[in-house]
């Protein structure tokens, strides 16, 4: 039976987001990439925009310009294990959001997807 490591750090990470006063109104969402699907629902899916390689989570909100002077439109992760590699689609993804002003960040845990998120939008881990 698969461990589903990813998905368990992910869901830490959210259940944390969604917990904290100061995240928890945001704009932001998983997008459901993963997982097998039948032929029909897999061309549904694709039909309605669904894209290999997006990231497995987004924010929506703007980080504010920091000490450093840099500013995101967003921030975009990417849950790996700690073994896991980014495919050639997410490597594209992450290439063309970052040519956007995203910010985009693999991690390998629910704590180093806070670390991120707290750095980016300058909250207090």
């Amino acid at each position: 039976m698969p461990r589903h490591l990813e998905s368990e750090q992910q869901r830490l990470f959210v259940a944390r987001f969604r917990l904290d006063p100061r995240t928890r109104d945001w704009p932001a969402c998983a997008i459901p990439n993963g997982g097998r699907r039948g032929k029909v629902e897999a061309a549904i899916l694709k039909a309605e925009g669904v894209s290999a390689g997006a990231p497995d989570w987004v924010s929506f909100r703007n980080a504010r310009e920091r000490q450093d002077r840099t500013r995101w439109h967003g921030l975009a992760l990417e849950f790996k294990t700690a073994t896991g590699r980014v495919s050639p689609e997410q490597r594209a993804w992450h290439t063309a959001l970052e040519a956007e002003g995203w910010r985009v960040a693999v991690v390998r845990s629910a704590d180093e997807a806070w670390a991120v998120l707290c750095d980016t939008y300058g909250l207090q881990a």
